[in-house]
This record gives C-alpha cells, structure tokens and sequence, in this order.
C-alpha cells in the first residue's frame, strides 16, 4: 500500500528531538511504500532538515493555531493514505507495517499520539467539518472521532 508520511509535530513537549526527526525521516526514506514524507515542525527543525534535501520530501511551517497547521500539513498530502507521525519516539518499522495492514481493512488507526494511519479523504471531511460546525480541534485523531461517523480502531 502506498502512503504519505506526514511528520506532524509542534515541538514543544520535552521528549521531541531533531533526532527523532532525523531517524523518522531516514525510516520513512528507506520504505518503498513511502511516496511522500511532508514534515510540519518548528522552523528552526525546518530550516536544519532543509539543509539536506531529498526528493521524497516536502516542508511545511507550523502555523500558529492547531486547526490551520493541521489543514496547511494535509494539504501537503498527495496519496490516498497517510500515516501520521510525531516525534516523541521514533518511527518503528513494525509497527509501522502493523498500521498500514491494518489501514487496508479501516479508513482510520490509532496507535498512541504519535503514530496513526488514515484515509486522506476522511481527514479532510473531517477537517472541512470542523470548518462548518466550529468545533475546537488539535489533532487529526479528535477531528476523526469528533466529526465522522468513523470510530478510530486502536490497536
């Protein structure tokens, strides 16, 4: 199954590292299923990465406000499912093949807060409801479970 990696992460909690951004990027690199990694982060993470570009990637500066960095990251987006990513941890191949089995059976996959696979079209319903009725949302786990008729299966 072909994906995008969106790497979505504000930067702020103690555990995220340009390390694990780093590592994540080289996982994601490697994995031929991977056609497109979009990394949304702090700009100075950016402007480092950015340093060293590759051909799979796409850069996008984390707005201010949750709702519009999480519509300017998945506008990034170019294949019909995306495993979304922060960068408390590093991205674990296996689990990372977990997910998008699982993604081939359910449009929406959480596995903690920072590792999560979805249908692309149902994030951006998701989002573009969120729009419409106002609703407070900072990730695109609350937009999916909030705003679609779609529970998400946790595995």
């Amino acid at each position: 199954m072909e994906y995008s990696a969106l790497i979505f992460d504000d930067c702020m909690d103690e555990t995220d590292s340009y390390e694990n951004l780093e590592a994540s990027v080289q996982v994601f690199q490697k994995d031929d299923r991977c056609r497109q990694i979009v990394v949304s982060c702090s700009t100075e993470w950016l402007l480092k990465l950015a340093q060293r570009p590759s051909p799979k990637m796409m850069m996008v500066q984390m707005a201010d406000t949750p709702y519009v960095a999480l519509l300017n990251g998945l506008k990034a987006v170019s294949q019909e499912n995306v495993v979304v990513v922060g960068l408390s941890h590093i991205v674990d191949r296996e689990k990372l093949d977990t997910m998008l089995c699982e993604l081939g059976q359910y449009p929406a996959i959480y596995y903690n807060e920072d590792l999560q696979a979805f249908d692309t079209r149902l994030l951006m319903f998701s989002l573009q409801l969120a729009i419409e009725t106002n609703v407070q949302i900072d990730s695109y786990a609350m937009a999916v479970e909030k705003l679609s008729n779609t529970p998400l299966q946790k595995i």
